[in-house]
Formats: C-alpha cells, sequence, structure tokens
C-alpha cells in the first residue's frame, strides 16, 4: 500500500475558487511534504498505478502460473504444463482495459469448442501446429452449440518474445532431443512437459457463459462497451437466458450481473489467451531451424551402416545377407541403397548389391559376384543407406540431416532378346549431384545397375540404359513360362547434393566415428554437364 508523502500546488481555502490575485505572491504554496525530509521520486499518479500493477504481477505470476505453456492433451483437453520453459529479462508490458461485452461464438467443429471453453478463440485447426496430436479429424456432422460469452475485461498482459528466453533446462531438454535417433517421439515428449503453445497475450477479467443449442438466434450482433446493465440484460432476454456460469460452475441469474461486473477486480481470473504461437519459437533461432528441419515432410538420409559379409560363402554367385538396423521403423515405406566396399576402402568394381525385403527392423542386401572374379567376398562390406521419411518411419539420425536428397522412381521396359538395349529417361535437372540407383524387377530380385560418366554425344536431357546380361532375360522369361518379349524394371534412383563432402555412418564396427566422401558411398561419378548413363 502506497502512503502520500507530498502534496503540491497548495492554495488556502479561504481563496475564492477563480480567483488567481495570489498566483505570484507568496501566498502561494508550492509544496508541502508531511514529516518527509529527503526522498529520491516524486511519481505522477499515472506511474504510481502503473507501478501498483507491476506490483501485482508478481502474484499473478504465481496465481495464474503465466510463465507455463500450454498443453492440448490427446483428449483435446487444455491443461497448464507443470514446467517453467521460459525465464523474462524484461517486465511484461501490462495494460488496464475497462472493457464489457456480450459475444456468440458459433464453433464449427468440436475441437474449436472446447478451445472456446478454454479461452482460446484465435485458433481454428490444430493440423497447423506442431506436436500436437488433432483428433478432430471427423467433425463433418458435428452439431454444436452457440457460446454467449459475458466478459468484463481488466488488465491486457503481453509477453513479448523479445523480452523472453528459455530457460537453461528447457533448452537442454531440446537439445537432447534433437540428438536422439527418434527425435520427432523425443521433442513430442518434451513439448508434453513444458508444453505445446505459447501465450503472448493474455486478458485478465472475469467472465461468464451460457451455451446454447445450435438454433436459429435472434438477429443480435456483438455488443461491446455494454456499461449499462439494462442493456445487457434485454439482449439476454432476447435469448431467452435467465443466469450464466462463471468459469467455475456458479451461477449468477441476470439480476446480480451489476454487482458481479461490479466486483470484477477482487475475483481476477484469465478469461483469454490471445497471440499464441508454439512453444519452440521462443527458441533461439538454430533451434528452430532444426526442429523445422526435422518436421519436414520430405525423403532424407534416415540411417547409415557397414555390415561385413565374414559369414558368406566365397564360392557363391549370389548371397544374401540379412542386415538388422536395431532399431524399430514404424513404417516399411522406405527405400535402401548401397554398395559393396573392400577391405581396402575402395568400391568394388567386381561384386554388386541390390536390396530388398523390407521390413520394421531391417531388410536384406542381395549380393551378386561378377563371374571369373578372385575377389574375396568375405573380406568385404555393405555399405548401406537408408532414405525415408521421418515422419512416417520416426527414426532420424542426427548425422547426415543437413545432406539434401532427392528419390525418383522410373519404370523402364526391357527387351528380353536385346543384351544392350537403351532406354530414354529424364534425368535432367541434377547438375553437381550423386547418383545411385537400383533396379528392382518382381521375375528377378537381383539386376545390377551402373551409373557412368555421360560423353559429349549423349543428349543433355536424356540417359541412356543397357542390359548386361543375356541371362537375365532368359531367367525372366523361364520364370513365366511365356513368351513375353518384355520386361518392366523400376528403376529407384537416389540424388544427394555435392555440397556435402562426406557420409557419417551410423552402424559401424565398433569405430566411434566413420566417416566416408559422398562421391565413394553413393556412386563414383557425378553428374556435371551432361545426364549419365545408368547401365543395366
Amino acid at each position: 500500500m502506497g502512503n502520500i508523502i507530498s502534496y503540491d500546488e497548495l492554495i488556502p481555502i479561504s481563496r475564492p475558487e477563480r480567483d488567481t490575485s495570489l498566483v505570484n505572491e507568496d501566498e502561494t504554496l508550492k509544496e508541502i511534504q508531511t514529516g518527509v525530509a529527503n526522498f529520491e521520486e516524486k511519481l505522477s499518479l499515472e506511474k504510481w498505478v502503473g507501478d501498483a500493477m507491476n506490483d501485482s504481477l508478481i502474484s499473478w505470476i504465481k496465481d495464474f502460473n503465466l510463465f507455463h505453456g500450454l498443453i492440448i492433451n490427446k483428449n483435446d483437453e487444455m491443461v497448464i504444463n507443470k514446467k517453467i520453459p521460459v525465464k523474462f529479462f524484461e517486465i511484461p508490458k501490462i495494460t488496464s482495459n475497462n472493457r464489457s461485452y456480450l459475444k456468440i461464438i458459433k464453433p464449427s467443429t468440436k475441437l474449436e469448442s472446447t478451445l472456446v471453453s478454454n479461452n482460446i478463440f484465435s485458433i481454428k485447426k490444430l493440423s497447423t501446429l506442431p506436436f500436437i496430436e488433432d483428433n478432430d479429424n471427423n467433425n463433418e456432422g458435428y452439431e454444436g452449440y452457440n457460446h454467449v460469452l459475458v466478459k468484463c475485461e481488466k488488465y491486457e498482459i503481453l509477453l513479448n518474445t523479445d523480452n523472453i528466453k528459455p530457460t537453461k533446462e528447457f533448452e537442454k531438454a531440446i537439445e537432447e532431443a534433437l540428438n536422439s535417433m527418434k527425435p520427432l517421439k523425443a521433442l513430442q515428449d518434451v513439448f508434453n512437459e513444458y508444453g505445446h503453445l505459447f501465450p503472448q497475450r493474455i486478458i485478465l477479467g472475469r467472465s461468464l457463459k451460457s451455451i446454447l443449442p445450435n438454433l436459429t438466434l435472434p438477429n443480435i450482433d456483438d455488443v461491446n462497451d455494454v456499461n449499462e446493465i439494462h442493456e445487457l440484460s434485454k439482449i439476454l432476454d432476447k435469448l431467452n437466458i435467465s443466469s450464466l456460469l462463471t468459469q467455475k460452475g456458479r451461477i449468477i441469474g441476470r439480476r446480480d450481473l451489476h454487482n458481479w461486473i461490479r466486483n470484477t477486480n477482487n475475483y481476477l481470473e484469465i478469461i483469454e489467451f490471445d497471440n499464441i504461437i508454439p512453444l519452440y519459437k521462443i527458441l533461439k533461432t538454430g533451434h528452430q531451424e532444426k526442429i523445422d528441419d526435422v518436421l519436414k515432410n520430405n525423403y532424407r538420409i534416415i540411417m547409415t551402416g557397414i555390415t561385413d559379409l565374414t559369414d558368406l560363402k566365397n564360392n557363391n554367385i549370389e548371397n544374401y545377407k540379412r542386415i538388422n538396423i536395431g532399431l524399430s521403423l514404424e513404417s516399411e515405406d522406405y527405400e535402401v541403397f548401397g554398395l559393396i566396399i573392400t577391405e581396402n576402402n575402395t568400391k568394388s568394381e567386381e561384386i554388386y548389391v541390390n536390396f530388398g525385403l523390407y521390413d520394421f527392423n531391417g531388410f536384406y542386401a542381395i549380393i551378386k559376384k561378377s563371374e571369373g572374379t578372385s575377389a574375396d567376398i568375405t573380406k568385404c562390406f555393405v555399405l548401406w543407406v537408408i532414405i525415408g521419411n521421418p515422419s512416417k518411419l520416426s527414426v532420424f539420425s542426427p548425422k547426415n540431416r543437413e545432406i539434401q536428397v532427392n528419390y525418383i522412381k522410373e519404370t523402364v521396359t526391357l527387351q528380353l532378346d536385346n543384351s544392350n538395349y537403351h532406354k530414354k529417361i529424364p534425368f535432367q535437372g541434377y547438375k553437381g549431384h550423386l547418383f545411385s540407383v537400383h533396379a528392382y524387377c518382381p521375375h528377378k530380385p537381383n539386376i545390377n545397375v551402373q551409373v557412368i560418366k555421360p560423353t559429349c554425344s549423349d543428349s543433355i536431357s536424356n540417359t541412356s540404359i543397357g542390359s548386361n546380361s543375356q541371362k537375365i532375360h532368359r531367367d525372366s522369361r523361364d520364370s513365366r513360362d511365356s513368351l513375353i518379349d518384355t520386361v518392366e524394371v523400376e528403376l529407384r534412383i537416389c540424388v544427394m547434393s555435392t555440397n556435402y563432402k562426406n557420409l557419417k555412418i551410423d552402424h559401424t564396427k565398433g569405430k566411434k566415428e566413420v566417416e566416408y566422401p559422398l562421391d565413394t558411398s553413393i556412386t563414383t561419378e557425378v553428374v556435371n554437364d551432361f545426364s549419365p548413363k545408368v547401365i543395366i
């Protein structure tokens, strides 16, 4: 509580109200200080009231959890989180705002109705906000209700993001989540603790509500600045509303509205959250960019690995090697690319690999040796790269997230009786990129593909594809026992940018850090001036 310590510009009570004859004379009393000899600052009434609001802010922070984030749970219910994600280095701006009005809101979905019930009016669809499970997918037949709100605004609190920063605990939790092999799930867990949303504008006051069936209502516009209780009562009468409910469920009759509004300052509560942003937008720019990168809905390098082939039989022309990735994916919708690495860490030109039989826990490498080769397959390794959509697979290694990836599927038709058949397909537009190509044919799972450097005689807009094994075609013909002259082959193509030179490996044989140059890891050629040739 403040005390008056000074009076200024006093006049004698005996002087007439409009008499100015003493203005310049000694009888004018400039200032009287009531027993205070020295003081540091003289406050105007406006400044004094402002300081009083700032003093009240301390209790409001505690009572209303102003520094906490908001959580939308699986039941579309809003709760205030327990952990504090932010701290302020400047006092939030507080504005006195004496305003009363009636408002009618007609939610179009069940979710919107839930948000309105929790004093959130600006969000219509949760799908635009990350890390919130949107259960509001089946609202086509939603028959909502009309929310009639009587609101008395007293104070507006602005929580400007320029004046706040995340707590060290929150930043540490985010950093650990981003470094996880399953960053989406880890981030989800963090935001479930600290909050999904952060309101930058909070209105304190009191509010009443009544919920009416979604029927035709009288033609009543929103009524602003309802200072006359009689006018407000007439509107409620037209709506056939005899009483309303407080946020705590107390019934207030129309006759009690005057006392209820008059006592607003004594019973403040949050009546609106506004200017709501995702909580991660309060993080520093670097963390925001990393989260945005994780949330992108496109193909990325999910995981990489090196697997030895010591258990294979060197005498076999063809071997199958099961590769378990050590983590369970949430989808089988992914692609694997790779090659064979010799014991000298160079790409083998005599042993080829393809991949198939994908499941949630791994895949098979289908390895084939060239006829007449003396290479020892048991001394080689498979270098593999999983390409997929992190949002579908849940797994996303942090080691190669900066590498940009494109994934292309092209179907080509090859003639079975032509061992050197060429087919034109478009590969243009990827100058300076690395290519890796695998082929899939349901009648022959192991088709070897090579990318070779284009020559000046090649068309810039086309690529040549040729078969290099008549035996493949005979096997395909015999397996179907028919006279079909062609076979369709699906080319699965991975294109990587050369802006990053090395590919970091996740699964290694006990080595902590292993990197391979991209031009060794994915293919032997970089596409520069012409389209590449792909040889099958």
